[in-house]
């Protein structure tokens, strides 16, 4: 099992999933969303936004206009 670290400084079992969809509800296509969750080296304990900075760095390879869609994309904040 890998964690991460969420910007609360919570920490979080990791699920690839996770990344799929926020790129698929950024209107990001279904293969190049796969290709770049798969192409992203993740290690323990690494960071949302590292994770985010990752992921906007592969779109840009792949769909540089798409990657703009995904920057401007909401995050996902919690209200506690």
């Amino acid at each position: 099992m890998l964690t991460i670290t969420k910007r609360s400084g919570a920490e979080e079992e990791f699920h690839t999933g996770k990344i799929m969809n926020s790129m698929r509800n950024a209107g990001i296509s279904a293969d190049t969303a796969r290709k770049v969750t798969n192409g992203i080296v993740y290690h323990e304990g690494m960071t949302t936004g590292e994770i985010r900075n990752r992921v906007i760095g592969g779109i840009k390879n792949r769909e540089p206009m798409a990657a703009k869609r995904y920057e401007s994309h909401p995050k996902k904040t919690r209200n506690y």
